[in-house]
């Protein structure tokens, strides 16, 4: 019987270090290149200035101005420099309280002129539990 017991504690520990590692994986450049990939944001609220802070915290600041209007921290945030003055930053954000989620990411681009961002686009992909598991620009069914 603790054999039973010691294999199930196990196997539920595997189960839980491979969806966490899944999660929080580190992004590959191709994959945030192609603006193509990410459902368009809107911005129809308000209209952005140039921003002098970090690119994590201009990136925020879209976000937190966004049709989308995401208040929370989130899980994880990737800078990708381009060069050519392109800088983009991706926010990906764990979802809790739907069902067919498991989280959403955001990308949004910047052109660097001297030592401010000016901002060009902002998409997202949606991460679901079942169906289709990698990141997807269509909604989760």
């Amino acid at each position: 019987m603790k054999s039973y017991k010691f294999f199930f504690g196990l196997w539920l520990v595997v189960i839980f270090a491979f969806v966490q590692v899944g999660f929080g994986q580190k992004t590959s450049r191709w994959a945030v290149k192609n603006a193509d990939a990410f459902a368009r944001v809107e911005l129809s609220r308000v209209r952005l200035r140039s921003c002098a802070e970090t690119p994590k915290q201009c990136a925020l600041n879209v976000l937190r101005a966004s049709d989308d209007a995401v208040s929370e921290t989130p899980t994880s945030v990737e800078i990708f420099d381009f060069g050519k003055n392109k800088i983009v930053v991706l926010a990906t954000y764990k979802v809790d309280e739907d069902d067919s989620l498991v989280g959403t990411r955001y990308r949004v681009e910047f052109n660097k002129n001297a030592e401010k961002y000016e901002f060009v686009q902002l998409g997202k992909q949606f991460k679901c539990v079942r169906d289709r598991t990698d990141w997807s620009k269509k909604l989760c069914p």
